[in-house]
């Protein structure tokens, strides 16, 4: 018997990058693996509406009723999907790879029309990419990565019985916030309100057109940071954080946005999950000397239950944000930056993903990350991964040039002892 699925209402994680994507013309996120050869077309039609059918969100649309965003699941919805060649197209493998990457903004996903997600399929000669493109609304850094791993099972003829326990109501998954969270997020909020907007210049020419910068730093990029983690007993994310803030802002102290996964903290098992399950909660990088150990310091705050403080506040955020039509998300989006936000910029770095599969079926692979559009005012998105311990960084932004950031971010990892 086909299990039925209410109207259930957008998490307030769903809610705030629904509003910050419809404010910035785009929420998208790509996860893309590059092939040294190709599944046939029906093989990969046939995984992907296979995988879909596991994963309920990717069968619905966003409705709103009752002055309330809601998922409503359609059986008969699936990804959409599209078989492109490129061969000719780029005369190089490199232009071929910047041109994948920045696929991302030319195929803006729309939840409310289809599926919140995209699967592309691009050859060029005997290579092929295959990008799951998804609304941030819907998935999150793992989200792309384990629809691969489904996949390599589908191609495996492996049978991978699974259950997404992420399409319930909020408060079957995790628990609710207490009178002090709130009372926090509030007191977090007016603090935000009442600070003094810091002008960190991290782009010397900025474009309307966005783009995806891709940069591989090696296995000696990954084991220099680990050793320096060691060294000075901070986490590998402080260490890279580290690294950025010497690269991005040197000498001055600059806001900026993580993120969290809260697959662990779900009272079921989330480990399948294709959904949002992250928490944006704001860090304070670089400014003096001293810094390094206060932020190592807030991060175990955060994970070790301080994450409560911007949950209550995501979620004080989305009561505005279900009160309001479509039609104003961007309104309210622009005034909660001017207020809030302050020149805030994101790193969506805080745990790194290593992904351990060599082969999709009997296609290899050569290459895996993902990277996402940059939401906040400043403009820029870090996203960094390892695979085979290469560690790569690749950067949203709406920059001219931003060779110099990734350059100083090169130099400033390689050099560390």
């Amino acid at each position: 018997m086909k299990k039925s699925y209410p109207l259930i209402p957008l998490s307030a994680r769903a809610l705030n990058f629904l509003a910050l994507s419809d404010a910035n013309d785009n929420g998208n996120s790509c996860d893309l693996v590059i092939l040294k050869s190709s599944p046939s077309q029906k093989q990969l039609n046939e995984a992907v509406d296979h995988i879909a059918k596991s994963h309920p969100i990717m069968q619905s649309r966003i409705v709103r009723k009752r002055c309330r965003y809601f998922w409503q699941f359609d059986q008969q919805l699936f990804p959409e999907k599209r078989f492109l060649n490129w061969s000719e197209k780029y005369s190089s493998y490199e232009d071929w790879h910047d041109a994948l990457r920045n696929y991302l903004f030319d195929d803006v996903i729309d939840p409310f029309s289809s599926s919140p997600v995209k699967f592309i399929c691009i050859h060029y000669h005997q290579y092929c990419a295959l990008l799951f493109i998804s609304s941030h609304t819907a998935s999150d850094a793992r989200s792309g990565y384990l629809l691969f791993e489904q996949i390599n099972a589908y191609l495996n003829s492996r049978s991978l019985d699974i259950e997404d326990r992420s399409f319930e109501r909020e408060d079957k998954l995790f628990e609710s916030c207490k009178v002090i969270a709130y009372f926090s997020a509030s007191q977090l909020l007016l603090k935000n309100l009442t600070r003094p907007k810091k002008q960190v210049d991290l782009m010397h020419k900025r474009s309307d057109q966005w783009q995806v910068d891709y940069m591989d730093l090696g296995e000696l990029a990954t084991k220099k940071l680990v050793s320096w983690s060691k060294n000075h007993k901070v986490s590998v994310n402080v260490a890279l954080n580290y690294i950025l803030s010497q690269s991005i802002c040197a000498d001055k102290e600059l806001n900026v946005l993580e993120t969290m996964s809260v697959r662990d903290l779900s009272n079921k098992n989330l480990k399948w999950a294709y959904n949002n399950l992250i928490i944006v909660f704001e860090s304070n990088i670089g400014g003096d000397n001293n810094w390094l150990e206060d932020y190592r310091q807030h991060l175990d705050k955060v994970k070790g239950g301080g994450y409560k403080t911007f949950q209550a506040q995501q979620e004080i955020q989305a009561l505005t944000i279900n009160l309001l039509p479509r039609s104003a998300l961007k309104g309210l989006v622009s005034i909660y930056k001017k207020l809030f936000l302050k020149g805030n910029m994101i790193l969506s770095n805080l745990g790194a993903l290593e992904f351990d599969l060599s082969h999709l079926g009997e296609h290899e692979i050569v290459d895996i990350y993902n990277f996402s559009v940059p939401l906040p005012p400043a403009g820029l998105a870090f996203v960094v991964s390892t695979y085979r311990q290469k560690l790569r960084v690749s950067l949203a932004h709406r920059g001219d040039d931003v060779d110099p950031i990734l350059s100083e971010i090169r130099s400033n990892i390689l050099s560390i002892k």
